[in-house]
């Protein structure tokens, strides 16, 4: 009989959700007061400050990504479930760029793109607004396999030596030349950039600075495993992991700051711009603001019980549902809406919308309850089956891929 993997069995460690799902709605907040110039239209102080919160999300989810491959996955990455869990990751790998190709097309639709451009993403060698955190998940859920694999056979001393060393190469990074022009256009310079850096044509962590983060992520989600064990000296030892990944990653941050001019610092992570370059200090910053989010969501919702932060975990379980059609919301909006108040209602609208339509898909994909109205049971029934019905061809392609053993 094929090994299968129990949904219900997935530990759920709260603190990690709450702060995943918080990451997800920045990001997503991101989107929509760029969107609508909302950051252009209130310069100053207080919006660097925002812009800087924000900008850490993005490794923040990363991180958990890798996180949850070592408290949901590496348990059960053994002999003879190998093939059940590669199958799992690899279908939500196929199910990632599928929704990145929809998103393409919505891009397309709404006339931010041309027909050729278009073509292009969908074969990965552009580059899209919002979306590609779509792309970089596909292939980071491919190799997951892989990690899982060097994690179980040699620890987690390869994945340290990782994390540290592809940050670490930045300035040789930087150094390589472009890419040869191909027919005499540019069109390796973004798949360039997305893969491994060395240009700002990409807008966000290249996969080897995101797999980097990955990898940091899964050092982090071992931490939170001790750190919640019944055993005294098993909780030592997750401190232990926390306490000397915060002061790498601080100590790093501390020394890359620009302490002569320590805001222009911050204002270049607030806009982006070292996080395009992949410079090590967006990385080491992210990442310390991470530990500290997680630690204190972990003391809260794990050993306090407190439940305030229960009403967000719905964006972390509709992550890939939230990333697609959020963004396709933003993508097909009317460019001539009237912008009122400097264009923030209008993004505060919108984001309220994305909210709106990942908590009615979780509630539509819910199991319906005995005492169910009987509209609400035809509608959410039939919308499963029809989520059924588009998931067969992924599940057929990805079993074709990974057979199961006799």
């Amino acid at each position: 009989m094929p090994t299968t993997i129990s949904r219900s069995s997935t530990p759920r460690i709260n603190g990690v959700d709450v702060t995943r799902s918080f990451a997800i709605m920045l990001v997503m907040l991101s989107h929509a007061l760029i969107e609508f110039d909302v950051f252009s239209a209130f310069p100053g102080t207080a919006t660097t400050l925002t812009r800087f919160l924000i900008q850490t999300a993005p490794v923040t989810f990363i991180c958990l990504f890798g996180a949850m491959l070592e408290i949901v996955y590496a348990p059960r990455f053994v002999p003879g479930a190998e093939q059940a869990v590669t199958r799992r990751l690899w279908t939500r790998a196929l199910q990632c760029y599928l929704l990145y190709a929809l998103s393409v097309v919505a891009l397309h639709v709404s006339g931010g793109s041309s027909p050729g451009y278009t073509i292009r993403c969908l074969l990965m060698l552009g580059v899209t607004p919002y979306t590609d955190i779509l792309k970089f998940y596909a292939l980071a859920l491919l190799a997951a396999p892989l990690l899982l694999r060097v994690r179980r056979r040699h620890g987690m001393s390869p994945l340290l030596l990782f994390a540290v060393a592809v940050p670490a190469a930045y300035p040789l990074l930087a150094r390589l030349p472009e890419p040869p022009l191909v027919f005499g256009h540019d069109y390796l310079l973004k798949p360039a950039s997305f893969l491994y850096g060395g240009t700002s044509e990409a807008g966000g962590p290249s996969v080897l600075h995101g797999l980097a983060l990955v990898a940091a992520g899964m050092i982090l989600g071992r931490g939170v495993r001790l750190l919640l064990s019944a055993e005294g000296s098993t909780r030592r030892e997750g401190r232990l992991i926390f306490g000397l990944m915060l002061g790498a990653a601080g100590t790093a941050s501390a020394l890359m700051w620009n302490w002569q001019a320590p805001f222009a610092t911050l204002a270049a992570l607030a806009d982006m711009s070292l996080r395009n370059d992949n410079h090590p200090l967006y990385g080491s910053v992210g990442l310390t603001v991470t530990l500290i989010e997680v630690m204190l969501a972990v003391m809260l919702f794990d050993r306090l019980g407190r439940r305030w932060g229960k009403p967000l975990l719905f964006f972390g379980q509709t992550s890939l549902f939230t990333f697609a059609f959020g963004n396709i919301l933003l993508y097909l909006a009317p460019e001539r809406v009237p912008a009122i108040g400097d264009g923030l209602p209008l993004a505060l609208a919108f984001f309220t919308i994305m909210m709106g339509q990942s908590w009615l898909f979780l509630r539509l994909m819910t199991p319906v309850a005995a005492d169910a109205s009987g509209i609400w049971r035809k509608v959410a029934t039939g919308f499963q089956r029809l989520v059924r019905w588009m998931q067969r061809p992924v599940d057929g392609t990805v079993s074709r891929l990974v057979p199961s053993r006799g």
